[in-house]
């Protein structure tokens, strides 16, 4: 087996996250939705850089930012807001509500439905940890000028659909 003699231990090659120079990639570099997964992964590992030791995880901040703006919030359109399935809400919810950072109160008019706030604790913490976003931003779009960035980010709210959404102030 001398072709697998760089083999690593998952049979892949070279240790993961190390680029082999000499792969052919096809057309994959040129293909928006291969770059936008990577774009995607890299924003992730970011955020775990930046909010290390904060219990965080980008859809949890993306629940509380949510709440935070839109007290009252119900599941579905939190879910909807987030482009993801009720029950991986769900399970991202589950240690937001265990923590007591969100309070689960039930809709007026309808008790079937549920709606989320913040508890006075979790506004406490979310206002602390909050800031740490900008600088997750900066990492992940270090090298970038400021035009740069807005053009980026107005390309991809047209692309994701969301470009009717306004942009709320930060």
């Amino acid at each position: 087996m001398e072709g697998r003699k760089d083999a690593g231990p998952d049979g892949g090659g070279e240790a993961a996250g190390r680029l082999r120079e000499d792969l052919d990639y096809g057309c994959l570099n040129d293909l928006v939705g291969h770059l936008l997964r990577h774009a995607f992964l890299r924003g992730q590992q970011v955020f775990a850089e930046v909010f290390a030791g904060e219990a965080l995880t980008p859809l949890q901040f993306m629940v509380l930012e949510l709440v935070d703006r839109n007290d009252g919030i119900t599941h579905g359109d939190v879910a909807a807001a987030m482009s993801c399935a009720p029950s991986v809400l769900t399970t991202a919810l589950k240690p937001l509500t265990a923590s007591g950072m969100l309070d689960q109160v039930t809709v007026a008019g309808d008790r079937r439905r549920v709606a989320y706030r913040l508890s006075p604790a979790g506004r406490l913490r979310f206002r602390q940890v909050r800031p740490l976003i900008e600088t997750a931003e900066d990492r992940l779009l270090d090298g970038l000028a400021a035009d740069e960035k807005e053009v980026l980010a107005r390309i991809l709210r047209r692309v994701s659909g969301r470009n009717s959404q306004l942009r709320n102030n930060r």
